[in-house]
């Protein structure tokens, strides 16, 4: 009995895990480095509006993330240190808010004032750019070209050395 239990078990185990890939595989059409990145147009946190567009000719870093997640608060210091460091440069710093995964929107508003992020912060209320950026997991961060191209996705949190050596490989 117990054999056939734990066969049971193991089989239950063995499905779950090769359907869960599939799925992640047919769900994963991920903007694909080479590609030109989708325009979008978003709400900032101040209530302007901002399209990708409007950076045109510069490299664009889109960094996805929310108030609650722990790697993305430790990563801000990282993202207000690259954008001091690059203010000079052709580059922008575009910081995306998944706001449609936060409890309300004055957390964020809250969250921006009280690190004074020197760079834009879109909200993403709605949850459609994250979704056509098919991030799946957060920080998720995009480093676009001057031509609109993506160039880099990366999982996970950055630092301002990374950015900085993906972007110089760039020129």
């Amino acid at each position: 009995m117990k054999k056939r239990y734990f066969m049971l078990m193991l089989l239950s185990f063995i499905c779950v895990y090769f359907f869960s890939g599939i799925n992640q595989t047919e769900a994963s059409g991920d903007m694909i480095e080479g590609e030109k990145a989708a325009d979008f147009t978003l709400k900032t946190v101040d209530e302007k509006v901002i399209k990708l567009s409007d950076f045109n000719g510069k490299v664009v870093v889109i960094n996805f993330w929310t108030t609650w997640c722990a790697y993305c608060q430790e990563e801000m210091d990282e993202l207000i240190k690259f954008s001091g460091e690059t203010k000079s440069a052709n580059v922008e710093l575009l910081g995306v808010n998944v706001t449609s995964a936060e409890n309300n929107i004055q957390a964020v508003s809250q969250f921006v004032k009280g690190l004074h992020l020197p760079f834009h912060i879109a909200l993403d209320v709605k949850g459609e750019v994250s979704k056509q950026y098919q991030v799946l997991g957060i920080p998720t961060t995009y480093i676009i070209d001057g031509k609109g191209i993506v160039r880099k996705k990366i999982l996970g949190p950055v630092t301002s050395e990374m950015l900085k050596n993906v972007i110089s490989k760039l020129e």
